[in-house]
């Protein structure tokens, strides 16, 4: 339970420090008082959003530190690491006049995302404007889900959802880019075919250029080439025939000198090359003779290949690659992408899989509906609306969208709407064209009494949950509220002197003006001091008033009494 919070420069708050008890706790005062600024600080301490202007005009920071009482069996010791004997817990949360803020849990620095995971389990807060959240079809789902038993289902359908929609995604990814692929198809095949045009290889562009330049100079060259074959073969006394005959003349007096058989060798192997080379110069001449092709037809086909360069910004290699991804692209498109089609078949299985498990949240849903609208019917009739009747409207999903998957959120493909019926004889309609101001605060409570029952929270905070309420009802929702606190701690802001009347800890806040400047502060009242916040609760001073409010809290301390 939250044992106490203390509040430093956050609004019209000075210094504060609030004690709660267990059981009910209430907070009263007149309109502007403050009241609602405690719940600012237990929202702060919550991991909520820090304002700077939320900082006391003239201070340079605001604190806020709620301190917690722990039962033995809590999953947030487990969470925090917490000694068993440890039963304290305190969250501390600091907001500097720049923006920046901190927080510490344990005086461990900490997060907001910690705070909100470790309070979220503590404290089930209701501000006024989350009343209105019922007021939202969206949120209805999230209701119905939080007083089910199907926790471990809802995350698996979460998790596949998320593949689901990772799978779609790729799907209707790679779909574009196919289409986008048949929409340039043509002009692809156009590419394709300049390019086979070329017959390119790896290199052409400096091999034409190189049969250019024979080519314009193609007497000198092949001139030169049989002046060469001349020298080192044909004409007498040739290169070859004078290595052939040095090698006889060494081989021949070998057996005076052994070194000269070695030489010998050597000119062997330099006549085995040179004869070599020979062959590759008669190759190159052969060449010249069976070439057809003509200076004018190579330096049209280099334009060519320098015209492609140009245009697709690439080398000639680099023409060579474009030429077999093109291949590829049109491949693909013939045969289909391999890659949509793996796509298409993951997409077709994690839907297959995920249909079920769908099915069996849906279901799960319907039977859970069937039971929180009977509770909440029932509990509506004590609260005054005798007449009522609540249900829980559930749609089933499976529509196809525009890409071809189901309708799908993070929560399943249900549509969930509370739908009421206030009066015998009237037709259910949505919650929120016949809900009153009094009537949704009713269900308001019915069902922040019910998910407190299956979520295991302990401390109830509600901001004027009575809102809307008649005098009539006072005692009927008084009674509501004493009955919670016998299980649960309950802090609530409230304008019903008969819900104060229950109460085990009637908190007053109050603003006054010291010094030029406006302060709040809240004070624990007892005896007199709460007969007296009681009459002014109910109209003023008199006697009347008086009795009324001493009969209120006797009725009120039995009621406690009988309970305990």
């Amino acid at each position: 339970m939250l044992r106490e919070l203390r509040i430093r420069n956050l609004a019209v708050v000075e210094d504060a420090v609030i004690e709660f008890s267990s059981g009910l706790n209430v907070l009263t005062g007149s309109t502007g008082a403050g009241k609602s600024i405690i719940l600012t600080a237990v929202e702060l301490i919550s991991g909520g959003r820090a304002k700077k202007s939320l900082i006391r005009s003239g201070a340079g920071s605001l604190v806020i530190e709620g301190l917690f009482s722990l039962p033995v069996e809590c999953d947030v010791r487990t969470a925090l690491g917490m000694n068993e004997d440890d039963s304290d817990l305190s969250i501390k949360r600091e907001v500097a006049e720049d923006g920046k803020s901190r927080i510490w849990i344990n005086g461990v620095v900490s997060t907001n995302s910690t705070a909100r995971e470790t309070t979220g389990s503590l404290i089930e807060l209701h501000g006024q404007h989350r009343q209105q959240e019922l007021l939202d079809p969206s949120t209805h789902i999230h209701y119905l889900d939080d007083m089910g038993k199907y926790l471990n289902l809802l995350e698996e359908c979460r998790a596949r959802i998320g593949l689901y929609s990772e799978a779609i995604s790729r799907l209707e990814t790679l779909r574009i880019e196919e289409e986008e692929n048949r929409k340039k198809e043509d002009f692809l095949r156009f590419q394709l075919k300049e390019l086979q045009l070329l017959d390119l290889e790896k290199g052409l562009d400096k091999h034409l250029e190189q049969s250019i330049k024979r080519r314009e100079n193609i007497h000198r060259y092949v001139s030169g080439l049989h002046g060469a074959i001349e020298d080192l073969s044909e004409e007498d006394g040739s290169v070859l025939e004078r290595l052939n005959r040095t090698e006889t003349l060494l081989n021949s007096i070998a057996y005076l000198d052994s070194s000269c058989e070695e030489m010998a060798e050597s000119i062997s192997e330099a006549r085995i090359t040179l004869q070599e080379v020979i062959r590759s110069i008669e190759g190159a001449m052969g060449k010249i003779d069976e070439s057809s092709d003509d200076l004018e037809s190579l330096q049209n086909r280099l334009a060519a290949v320098q015209r492609a360069c140009r245009k697709y910004g690439l080398d000639c290699d680099g023409l060579i690659e474009r030429e077999s991804e093109l291949r590829e692209t049109l491949r693909s498109l013939d045969e289909g992408s391999d890659a949509l089609i793996e796509a298409e078949r993951e997409f077709s299985r994690i839907e297959r899989e995920l249909i079920p498990e769908l099915e069996k949240l849906s279901n799960k849903r319907i039977s859970n509906a069937a039971v929180i609208d009977r509770r909440i019917t029932s509990e509506l009739h004590a609260l005054g609306m005798e007449g009522a009747l609540f249900k829980t409207c559930i749609e089933k999903g499976g529509i196809r969208g525009k890409g071809g998957g189901l309708e799908l959120n993070e929560d399943g493909w249900d549509r969930v709407e509370f739908r009421i019926r206030t009066n015998v004889g009237e037709k259910i309609h949505p919650l929120t064209d016949v809900a009153s101001g009094g009537e949704l605060s009713r269900i308001t409570l019915v069902l922040k009494k019910m998910l407190a029952e299956e979520t295991g929270i302990g401390t109830l905070i509600f901001d004027e949950i009575d809102s809307g309420l008649g005098a009539d009802l006072g005692n009927v929702v008084a009674e509501k509220m004493e009955a919670l606190s016998a299980r649960y701690q309950i802090i609530c802001i409230t304008h019903l002197p008969q819900v104060v009347a229950m109460a085990s800890q009637h908190i007053k806040v109050e603003k006054r003006i010291s010094e030029g400047r406006t302060i709040t502060s809240a004070s624990v009242l007892t005896g007199d001091k709460r007969i007296a916040e009681m009459m002014r609760m109910l109209g003023g001073e008199g006697k009347l008033r008086e009795e009324l409010a001493v009969e209120l809290l006797e009725k009120g301390k039995s009621a406690r009494s009988s309970v305990g």
